[in-house]
């Protein structure tokens, strides 16, 4: 299975999300092979520093620019998922990897910058599905308030505005804005080892909606 992580709004959690499915998954038993199609190389700094500091599970990282179509698809011969990190932004490896995925994971905040990207998204999806009918375009709230007072008001706002965009399907799943999935990055980590039990439950939700 194919999976392109990512959307048209930098700094949604795109990598976040991506490093975080790739350790859950493997730490499960799956084969999963992570790609960093992001120029920036978040995944990759990533996965460097997690090989340095020689944390379990292994997880295996490729880097691909540019037309990463047939690369992908060999790797999907290879692997049972391939996660794709894409840049944030109308990129040739999102418009290339999703012709060929089986789902795109779109993370967005709440926020407005983050949610007038998503016109954009539905064109690039309906022209995409010229191609590759079968895609899935799943969007994810990331991100999420924690304050008792707002984060129901804006879950409801989240619905709504993603309602208006036929070619989505919004997941029940969401993350929240806890520090340990900042924290994490740079210890080459997974919220799954790093013991934040909330964060986690908010993992293996995502998890159990869009995988089982």
């Amino acid at each position: 299975m194919i999976i392109i992580v990512g959307s048209n709004k930098g700094g949604s959690g795109k990598t976040t999300t991506a490093t975080n499915l790739a350790v859950a998954l493997t730490s499960k038993g799956s084969e999963v092979v992570l790609v960093d199609a992001d120029p920036q190389r978040s995944a990759a700094r990533w996965h460097q520093d997690r090989e340095e500091a020689g944390h379990k599970p292994s997880i295996t990282l490729l880097e691909k620019r540019d037309n990463i179509s047939q690369s992908i698809r060999t790797l999907d011969e290879k692997f049972d998922y391939v996660i794709v990190d894409v840049a944030g932004r109308n990129s040739r490896e999102m418009i290339t990897g999703a012709a060929v995925a089986d789902m795109i994971i779109a993370p967005h905040q709440a926020s407005q910058l983050d949610l007038d990207t998503l016109a954009e998204l539905q064109e690039q999806t309906i022209r995409i599905r010229d191609l590759n009918p079968e895609l899935k375009v799943l969007i994810y709230h990331a991100m999420a308030s924690t304050n008792p007072s707002v984060k129901e008001t804006e879950r409801k706002e989240f619905l709504e505005y993603v309602s208006q965009f036929a070619e989505f399907q919004p997941l029940e799943s969401i993350s929240f804005y806890r520090k340990a999935y900042k924290d994490v990055i740079p210890l080459g980590q997974s919220v799954m080892e790093y013991g934040n039990e909330q964060a986690i439950n908010e993992i293996n939700a995502l998890i159990n909606e869009v995988f089982e």
